[in-house]
């Protein structure tokens, strides 16, 4: 919050009135052009635009000084003072106030027109700091002189002068409270820990609940910053929108000023400091994963990937969110992350790289990046300690994680959780196989896999075996591709890169656990022949000669794929191409630059092993477009140099 000083300081310095020059603190709300065609014929419409867009969240301010002089109204920049608009008074058409109708209490509306403009725009200003009926008793006072030729502004001025001199003397400075409370907004709180305190004693029981509430007050700061950051990069798209369509003309128009100020991106820094935020909150959830509901931890997780994506997208590329190391994730908070992501979801969470997907536990102490101390938009400053002793920031290689709940066990674990909830060494029992062939799941009942790929056993009393990845997911796989190894044969871990010319495993006549190919048996067979004959071109990418099938291909050249391809664009061109579902579903988030931006590892991270051919289609794609950029050119200097013999 922000001091009395500081709150006095910036009312002084925003409002005032010099002579016949007047100055107010405003926040540009939105700006519409009275058009038949848009349903806004009068102001009328336009208050009911405003009030429906306010109704679904849809606006979002811009902080401006306005300006009233005898000539003008000039909008500045609150920060620069750079003059972003000036409207003559004759070009003032019409002024009024809207009082409590909205979110925003004290609005002022302003009806603009020059004689250039074919029709006029409507600017909705919120008053924050002085009253709406003030600005407009200014306003309408200057217009009355500039038009009558009277000398009636000089008492307005005098009136709103004393108005704000005792509105300055007023100001009651708030109590500080000692933290910000843990629900402003509602948004997240504390559940009921009497169940979990009551095994404790009673001074232990007030130390986690102070920590827990601690946490869920940073948590709602972030989360409130995080809020703010995404409204503004919405508000700049929307600005952004509207002035391309206003700059048809090329000349600059009326209320491009506020538009361009409306449209200025967020700087780098401000980026970083919304994805470390995103970050903290990530790893803050998947603490308090037991203590909060309504929204649950899981719930809030699936909301912020909504600001992530859209951050992904307004970057342009993964580069920037790759850099973002600080605050490191803890293990806790991966494998929470991995247990409840969508597959759109994992999908960004891999393209985002080893400072996201890699928990601190995992990096070289010497390259663990330092404390991160976040600072709130609201002035609130949490105890460092709180973050210095977080997992997050103590978690090292070979330390045990300090976490509440148990990662998944797989080739590294060095105990287990027995049914006493003491810890033991892993049973002796432990089974892993070693995959033969290639094997892509066709449902969500089987698992992929690749040749080579060590997996653990889970079931093993079928004809299809349920195996678990390093990755945490389980699903079946025809025991007739695998192989049993002991995990002290240390070639049995070892995963070679992926061959685009290994062929899949011969057909399995089984039934699958999902039952999804039916029971006869030729006709199983011959179904799975097909299988394997369409997954060998895959493999392959279509360069060996197969006997006839009755599936569609479809005609690759017929869908493009450039740099500004959006990503339904993306989603056409992989399926002309004939990928997968899942890959179409993952990749197809992308724009085209972005795409063209992954590498091959990062493309078999997201894809598996239809990553390779993704690699290989888009590496195809990307020399045909710089290809036909070159002859486009040399074309054009063919031209020039024809031209000028034919001239010569």
């Amino acid at each position: 919050m922000w001091h009395y000083s500081e709150q006095r300081k910036k009312y002084s310095n925003s409002n005032v009135i010099m002579q016949e020059t007047s100055q107010y603190h405003v926040q540009h709300l939105s700006t519409f052009i009275m058009d038949k065609s848009e349903s806004i014929a009068t102001v009328d419409d336009a208050i009911k635009k405003l009030k429906l867009l306010d109704s679904k969240d849809k606006i979002w301010t811009q902080e401006m000084l306005l300006q009233v002089t005898e000539k003008s109204i000039k909008l500045l920049d609150s920060e620069t003072k750079e003059e972003l608009e000036n409207f003559p008074l004759a070009t003032v058409h019409h002024c009024q106030t809207l009082l409590n109708q909205t979110r925003y209490p004290s609005i002022l509306l302003l009806v603009c027109q020059d004689k250039e403009q074919h029709k006029p725009d409507i600017h909705f200003f919120y008053c924050d700091e002085v009253e709406a009926e003030m600005v407009h008793a200014d306003i309408d006072s200057a217009l009355g002189d500039n038009t009558r030729g009277k000398k009636m502004r000089p008492q307005t001025l005098k009136m709103n002068q004393e108005k704000m001199k005792r509105h300055r003397e007023t100001i009651i400075p708030a109590s500080e409270p000692r933290s910000p409370g843990p629900g402003v907004k509602g948004r997240v709180a504390a559940t009921d820990m009497k169940d979990e305190l009551s095994m404790q004693d009673p001074e232990s029981n007030m130390k986690l609940a102070q920590r827990i509430e601690k946490d869920v007050q940073i948590l709602n700061c972030a989360l409130d910053d995080i809020e703010i950051f995404v409204a503004r990069l919405h508000k700049v798209a929307e600005a952004f929108a509207q002035l391309n369509q206003r700059k048809k003309n090329k000349k600059r128009g009326p209320a491009e000023g506020m538009l361009t100020l409306r449209a200025k991106p967020p700087s780098e820094g401000e980026f970083i400091d919304c994805l470390q935020k995103l970050k903290l909150s990530f790893n803050l959830l998947a603490k308090l994963k037991k203590h909060i509901q309504n929204p649950s931890a899981a719930e809030l997780v699936h909301f912020l990937f909504g600001p992530l994506e859209l951050i992904l997208h307004s970057c342009g590329s993964p580069e920037l969110p790759r850099v973002v190391i600080s605050p490191h994730l803890s293990r806790d908070t991966v494998d929470f992350l991995r247990g409840h992501l969508t597959p759109k979801e994992m999908t960004i969470f891999e393209l985002l790289g080893d400072g996201w997907t890699r928990p601190r536990a995992d990096w070289p102490k010497d390259q663990c990046a330092p404390l991160y101390v976040p600072k709130f938009r609201n002035g609130w400053e949490p105890p460092v300690e709180l973050f210095r002793s977080s997992s997050w920031e103590t978690e090292s290689a070979g330390a045990p994680v300090k976490t509440e709940y148990r990662p998944k066990e797989f080739f590294g674990s060095q105990s287990s959780i027995s049914s006493n909830g003491s810890f033991s060494t892993p049973p002796v029992s432990r089974k892993y196989a070693k995959i033969r062939y290639h094997f892509v799941a066709r449902n969500a009942n089987e698992l992929s896999v690749l040749q080579d790929e060590v997996l653990e056993v889970l079931e093993d009393d079928k004809q299809w075996w349920k195996l678990r990845n390093r990755s945490g997911q389980a699903g079946y796989v025809p025991y007739n591709i695998l192989d049993v190894v002991k995990l002290e044969d240390p070639h049995a871990l070892i995963d070679p890169p992926y061959s685009p010319g290994t062929a899949y495993s011969p057909s399995y006549r089984g039934q699958s656990p999902s039952g999804s190919l039916g029971s006869d048996k030729d006709g199983h067979s011959q179904q799975m022949d097909k299988v394997n004959d369409e997954l060998l071109m895959l493999i392959t990418g279509n360069k060996v000669q197969q006997p006839a099938r009755n599936f569609k291909v479809v005609r690759q050249s017929a869908v493009p794929l450039t740099f500004d391809s959006n990503p339904a664009e993306v989603s056409a061109w992989l399926n002309a191409k004939g990928f997968s579902k899942p890959t179409v579903e993952r990749l197809g988030i992308l724009t085209g630059s972005q795409l063209f931006s992954l590498n091959k590892e990062n493309l078999k991270t997201v894809c598996g092993d239809e990553g390779s051919r993704v690699y290989s289609q888009v590496t195809v794609q990307k020399a045909q477009l710089e290809k036909s950029r070159g002859d486009t050119e040399l074309q054009e200097i063919l031209n020039k140099q024809q031209e000028k013999i034919a001239s010569a």
